[in-house]
C-alpha cells in the first residue's frame, strides 16, 4: 500500500499566508500536490494546523473526498510533529511525507521513492544534495519511526535532522530522483509566486 502525508500546517514565516491555499497557476497550491499524487497513493493523509484550517480547506478540497484530513497533535510545533501526526493515521507501513508548498512534484520523483522504499530495509529514503543537504520533508519514513518521534517531543526536539539521526537511512541523490530538480521548489516568499 502506498500512502502520502502532506504536511500543511499553516502560516509561512516569510509570508504571513498559509502557503497550501495561495492560488499558484490558477488554482490553490495544495491541488498542485495533490493532483500529482492522487493516482500513485492508494491513501492520502492530510495534516493541518487545527479546526479552523480544517474549514478553510474543507472549501478548496469539496472535489477530493478520497482524503483522509487530520490535525497536528500539538499546534504550531513544527513538520516533526505533523509527520507524527501523519504517520500516526496511516494504514500501510510507511509513507512518503511531502510539503505543500511544493507544487512541482513530479509523479516519476514519488513512483522512485516507493520503489526505493520497497527494495530496501531502511526505516527512511532521504533525498540528499552534492553538499550533504538533506531534503526531509521530500522523504519516506516507516510507521515505526512515530515511537522515536514521540519520544524526541517529550525531551523538547522539534527539528527533522534530530529524527534522522535515530534511523537506519538510505540518502539517495536527488540528480537521480529528479534530474530537473524541480520537485524540491519551494515556493517561500511571494516573489517565489
Amino acid at each position: 500500500m502506498k500512502s502520502v502525508v502532506i504536511l500543511c500546517g499553516g502560516r509561512s514565516r516569510r509570508m504571513g499566508k498559509d502557503k497550501g491555499s495561495l492560488i499558484f497557476k490558477g488554482k490553490p497550491m495544495i491541488l498542485h500536490v495533490l493532483d500529482t499524487v492522487k493516482e500513485i497513493a492508494d491513501e492520502i493523509v492530510l495534516v493541518l494546523r487545527d479546526e479552523t484550517q480544517v474549514e478553510k480547506y474543507n472549501l478548496i478540497l469539496k472535489d477530493y473526498e478520497f482524503l483522509k484530513i487530520v490535525t497536528d497533535k500539538n499546534k504550531d510545533q513544527g513538520p516533526l510533529v505533523g509527520i507524527f501526526t501523519g504517520l500516526s493515521n496511516i494504514n500501510s507501513e510507511y509513507a512518503q511525507i511531502l510539503p505543500c508548498d511544493s507544487p512541482f512534484i513530479s509523479k516519476s520523483f514519488v513512483l522512485k521513492m516507493f520503489k526505493y522504499m520497497e527494495i530496501n530495509d531502511f526505516d527512511a529514503i532521504i533525498p540528499i544534495w552534492d553538499d550533504g543537504h538533506v531534503e526531509p520533508l521530500h522523504s519516506i519514513y516507516n510507521k515505526n519511526s512515530i515511537k522515536i518521534i514521540e519520544n524526541l517531543i517529550k525531551n523538547g526536539k522539534k527539528d527533522v535532522n534530530s529524527l534522522i539521526s535515530h534511523l537506519k537511512v538510505e540518502f539517495i541523490d536527488v540528480n537521480e530522483l529528479d534530474s530537473s530538480n524541480l520537485s524540491f521548489k519551494n515556493i517561500n516568499t511571494t516573489k517565489d509566486l
